[in-house]
């Protein structure tokens, strides 16, 4: 049969469903570790425990114990003569101002404790089934009895729960509160002096109209304090994350700073080494050629008396000479001699000056790569 969805089911069923499932142990468990991290002055101041004060019956005394958490502390019997111990309790209890629960635990003798088996589809009316079971598991009838009802264990592959009944006749729970006197008016619960009490389990035959209430202010100053703590942990995430993206926008921009000063050095050094390149050309090219001193001084000490130079230029290894002479012929055979020249040669038509009866001449050579040094052709 399919299991229906649980926004169907009835809001009883899945608290039993939550009650039956391990969580709630787990979380009790993961809640006490907690607490013991916890400094022992802080965790009662923080997370108070509850408060009880035990009455417990023997007799014709009452033995009060404190009970707050796991810590039990027993104090004087007080008798119940004439109901002078009851009102001396309560005064007691007044002029502490005590926040807590009271609670009556009877004899054990006084009361009758059945286990009873029953079909998990029992539970969510299980004090009305167990209601029904008082006729057949003790002598007495439901008018005549006070009941508590609590599941002690669950078989979910057996289909079956085994619950615990406890009676209390009524004529005795009214003869405990009537000796009680004031204190009845202010008891919270009435559980059973047994075996399961002294382990800590509790129940309460005392009827809902009966009981007092007891203001949790405890459990509302735990929620204050877990809201407050929540609180400052999710502003503690805020200010880190704000705090995580202002460093990594600072580090985006060192790193966009990085970047465009390596992209300045870059630049930078491309230029360095264009320049570098362009002076280890230019110094190439000059020491693979004459200096124009040179060349200058092996045309005077080549050319004769008589001729002069009107112009002389070098312009990207060509050589060209310009002048008068008596005979422009003889001035490329002179040329030719020159370490520092190739392939002399006259450029245009020779002409005569009429006034001097000279030649003018323009001579056009090429620079000899490596200048003296270089290897003849």
């Amino acid at each position: 049969m399919a299991t229906p969805p649980a926004a169907n089911l009835p809001w009883d069923t899945l608290r039993l469903r939550w009650a039956a499932s391990p969580v709630p142990a787990a979380l009790s468990r993961w809640w006490e570790d907690l607490l013991d991290l916890l400094p022992p002055s802080l965790a009662r101041l923080w997370f108070p425990p509850v408060r009880r004060l035990w009455l417990r019956w023997e007799g014709d005394a009452l033995h009060p114990t404190e009970e707050a958490g796991r810590e039990r502390v027993a104090l004087p019997a007080v008798p119940l003569a004439d109901g002078e111990g009851a009102a001396l309790i309560a005064a007691s209890l007044d002029r502490r101002g005590v926040d807590g629960e009271l609670w009556l635990a009877l004899p054990a003798s006084q009361a009758l404790v059945r286990t009873v088996s029953l079909p998990l589809a029992a539970e969510p009316q299980l004090e009305g089934v167990l209601r029904h079971e008082i006729d057949r598991q003790t002598p007495f009838s439901a008018d005549q009895v006070v009941h508590a009802a609590q599941v002690l264990s669950r078989h979910p592959a057996e289909g079956q729960l085994r619950a615990e009944l406890v009676v209390v006749p009524k004529a005795t729970l009214d003869a405990a509160l009537a000796a009680l006197g004031p204190l009845a008016a202010r008891l919270s619960g009435v559980d059973i002096d047994d075996a399961a009490h002294r382990a800590g389990r509790r129940r309460n035959v005392l009827p809902l109209a009966q009981r007092v209430q007891r203001t949790d202010r405890d459990a509302r100053v735990r929620i204050a304090v877990i809201a407050v703590a929540a609180l400052a942990l999710l502003a503690t995430g805020f200010i880190t994350l704000g705090n995580r993206e202002r460093a990594l926008a600072a580090l985006e921009a060192q790193r966009d700073a990085a970047f465009n000063t390596a992209r300045e050095a870059r630049a930078l050094r491309l230029q360095l080494d264009g320049a570098a390149s362009a002076a280890n050309f230019l110094a190439e090219q000059r020491q693979s050629r004459p200096t124009v001193l040179e060349v200058l001084d092996d045309l005077t000490r080549r050319l004769p008396d008589d001729v002069y130079l009107q112009r002389f230029s070098v312009e990207q290894g060509r050589v060209t000479l310009s002048g008068a002479a008596r005979s422009a012929g003889s001035i490329v055979a002179t040329l030719q001699g020159s370490p520092y020249l190739k392939g002399p040669a006259l450029a245009g038509a020779v002409q005569q000056d009429r006034s001097t009866g000279r030649d003018g001449f323009t001579v056009v050579a090429e620079l000899v790569p490596g200048g003296r040094d270089a290897p003849r052709p």
